[in-house]
């Protein structure tokens, strides 16, 4: 499996996940949101396709700022767990001491997960909302598949692993919808929970 990769940002600081980190941003989401910032990127503009060996020849230039920092690579998008079979593959020729963080909406079949979630080091997964009128109002899409993501990820006890965003939007969602989201979230679990608000653009 090749990664198709829209673009490489490296030395990022404790942005997306610990320590010094190079964001890989792939190709494709699930998703239509209304105020998606990567919009244009993901539906129009070419990507380039690596294989696991040449995608970590490129990550590895910073290997000793991942080690020194206990940083690594994150993999964002779209969405990362499209990409679940290569992402697997890399882990079989990563060296030590590299950490890997998904961003993930985990709007996606249960299987996309469940061959990651034990060599992943972080989750930074974007709910948007728990509520499924809202959800399918924003992104078009049922939260089905992420409300059974969550549930197993509860289930086998890694709710350590995940950073949870919540997000006020704009005129979907409100303070008792976050509320109501929050608690879903801490009575299954999940304590590392950040709420904000989206910058419309």
């Amino acid at each position: 499996m090749k990664f198709k990769v829209q673009s490489i940002n490296r030395h990022r600081l404790t942005t997306d996940g610990e320590g010094v980190t190079t964001l890989v941003g792939l190709y494709g989401c699930p998703l239509e949101c209304e105020y998606c910032i990567n919009k244009d990127i993901l539906h129009t503009k070419p990507y380039k396709e690596y294989t696991k060996e040449a995608l970590l020849e490129i990550l590895l230039q910073d290997y000793c700022y991942f080690v020194a920092t206990n940083g690594g690579i994150t993999f964002g998008g779209g969405e990362s767990l499209l990409h679940s079979e290569a992402i697997s593959g890399l882990f079989s020729i990563l060296p030590e001491f590299v950490n890997v963080t998904l961003e993930t909406s985990l709007c996606v079949p249960h299987d996309k997960l469940t061959s990651l979630l034990e060599p992943v080091h972080q989750f930074i997964i974007d709910i948007k909302t728990m509520d499924p009128v809202l959800y399918q109002r924003y992104t078009k899409q049922s939260n089905e598949a992420v409300i059974r993501n969550l549930e197993y990820i509860a289930g086998q006890g890694m709710q350590g692993k995940c950073r949870i965003r919540v997000p006020y939007i704009p005129g979907y969602s409100d303070e008792a919808d976050i509320a109501a989201s929050v608690k879903w979230l801490k009575d299954r679990g999940f304590e590392d929970i950040e709420e904000f608000s989206y910058i419309i653009r």
